[in-house]
């Protein structure tokens, strides 16, 4: 384990976060906001897969848009490996101008600035999709483990588009996780950590309506698992940092989307 350490001190005089809320957070490294994005939102979203996955039919496969990789793989439940969906485009922030209007609104970042400060910057995004009856799971792991060099003031904000159950792979936290600081990750199935240890009676799992909004410290245990239902479960993240980009860096960026 590495000497980095969670954020703990998130004031509790939140400009939209009650008391409570911000309590839990520092508690417990996550929050859930409810229908934060209207049914028009999460409409246009779903549109934007939409489109994207035509586009992936229309090319054949994976392909790149500017800085964007709208990433194509087989499905895991089809027998025979000839189904392709849209699995997520990885920088979805810089190149559907659907996604970077909404996710950059201010009812969105003025609950990010009540947890990590007046500074807020982009980091990273994606727009993720697990389709009915073969959408693969994600081991657990912690977001900062992908960008170590970087500060740990930073929080992920995932946002259900589809409704998020057990059955089609919702996303598991464990309460209390981002004090334990960086844990060893391992290039398993997935770069993730070693799950003999997870401690299953704390899991919780963040079955949410679409609209609704998690936001976690990067440094909170997450993972979710395969969809096994016949209802698809996409959603959006995108990630805040408290500081520009390291130079060099290829993620992050330099310019703020709000400082004061």
């Amino acid at each position: 384990m590495t000497t980095a350490v969670a954020f703990t001190d998130v004031s509790l005089e939140g400009k939209t976060l009650t008391a409570d809320q911000l309590w839990f957070f520092n508690e417990n490294g996550y929050i859930v906001l409810k229908g934060l994005l209207t049914p028009r939102e999460v409409d246009a979203l779903k549109q934007l897969r939409d489109r994207a996955s035509k586009r992936a039919e229309e090319v054949g496969g994976s392909f790149r848009d500017g800085p964007a990789h709208y990433d194509v793989e087989k499905l895991a439940g089809d027998p025979t490996g000839k189904t392709l969906r849209l699995r997520k485009i990885q920088e979805v922030f810089k190149s559907e101008p659907v996604f970077r209007d909404m996710l950059s609104q201010d009812k969105l970042l003025d609950a990010v600035e009540d947890l990590i400060g007046p500074n807020i910057y982009y980091h990273s995004s994606k727009l993720m999709c697990k389709p009915a009856r073969g959408g693969r799971r994600k081991p657990w792991h912690q977001d900062y483990a992908y960008w170590a060099t970087m500060n740990t003031r930073q929080v992920t904000v995932w946002i259900a588009i589809d409704q998020a159950t057990k059955e089609n792979g919702c996303m598991q936290v464990i309460p209390g996780s981002h004090r334990r600081g960086l844990i060893e990750h391992h290039q398993l199935e997935d770069f993730q950590i070693d799950e003999a240890g997870i401690e299953k009676e704390n899991i919780v799992f963040a079955e949410m309506e679409p609209g609704d909004v998690l936001i976690f410290s990067v440094l909170t245990l997450h993972a979710s698992d395969t969809n096994h239902s016949p209802n698809p479960r996409l959603s959006a993240i995108i990630d805040f940092d408290s500081e520009p980009a390291p130079t060099g860096s290829a993620l992050g960026s330099n310019t703020p989307l709000r400082s004061r």
